[in-house]
């Protein structure tokens, strides 16, 4: 007889982590498509084709994140790196999607407050815009006495590492696409993959931006100022939804794993065990 083996609890919540990333990636692609189609587009077509490539943006998102956790598991920054442009990957395919695109027409990824975007469709080009939000996030922590800007940490990893040693704040603390660690935690893997995790949940709701294309491509047409605006600046709108969600989850318990954001933060980088 077969026997088959129990699926352990970390089985379980991997397939769950899995279908939530894709579930996501599939439901805000489906209905950014439907609300960028051309007139002539049928919803229904248009709706299952943004859900079926947003549903592949979000397997690999997932994956990204399993990357993530290998900078804990092995100890080596340059996992941030390999999970980077597989996650970058995995966000250009949704946008792709909720802008009513083939998946593969645009190719973007972050560093910091740098947007670098690779239009493949109709010829070659390459754009480079700065994310208006995280500039702001980041010329604050610039600025601020008691954080200094991790330059080593941050080219090993892939993204934006402030330290601070004021003994008043937490161990980190991420603001958008970037973070704060405290001093003495600069060398702790778990501590900073969970924290790559945070700015990775802020790319996860990169669709948000899709669905005012339509808006913004008539403020381009009737406004010169916003069409030069357009050409420096990539205005992540996410931001404040992100912002919103993770607060109504923190609501149930401030920085513990009743907040989902947390718990799956915590779940990549074990730092919920």
């Amino acid at each position: 007889a077969l026997s088959i083996p129990e699926i352990s609890n970390s089985q379980k919540t991997r397939t769950e982590m899995a279908l939530y990333n894709i579930g996501l990636g599939s439901i805000s692609s489906g209905i950014g498509a439907v609300i960028n189609k051309e007139e002539d587009e049928k919803w229904l077509k248009v709706l299952l084709r943004g859900m079926g490539q947003g549903a592949l943006g979000g397997y690999i998102i997932y994956e990204s994140k399993n990357l993530v956790g290998k900078i804990e598991k092995e100890n080596k920054w340059q996992y941030g790196w390999y999970a980077k442009f597989v996650n970058s990957a995995g966000t250009s395919i949704v946008e792709n999607a909720a802008s009513n695109r083939d998946f593969w027409e645009q190719w973007n990824i972050n560093f910091g407050f740098n947007r670098f975007e690779f239009h493949i469709n109709n010829g070659f080009k390459f754009k480079y815009k700065i994310l208006p939000v995280s500039f702001l996030l980041t010329s604050a922590a610039f600025i601020t006495p008691e954080a200094k800007f991790e330059f080593k940490r941050t080219i090993q990893t892939g993204e934006f590492i402030f330290s601070n040693n004021n003994p008043k704040y937490q161990s980190a603390a991420t603001f958008g696409n970037l973070f704060v660690i405290k001093e003495e935690r600069l060398n702790d893997h778990k501590l900073i993959a969970h924290e790559i995790i945070h700015s990775y949940q802020y790319y996860d709701h990169n669709f948000v931006n899709t669905f005012f294309n339509k808006q913004k491509d008539a403020w381009i047409e009737n406004s010169n100022l916003y069409k030069k605006l357009d050409k420096l600046l990539y205005f992540d709108w996410q931001a404040p939804v992100y912002g919103g969600l993770y607060l109504l989850e923190n609501r149930k318990g401030a920085f513990t794993n009743s907040n989902f954001f947390e718990y799956e933060a915590g779940f990549y980088s074990r730092t919920n065990i």
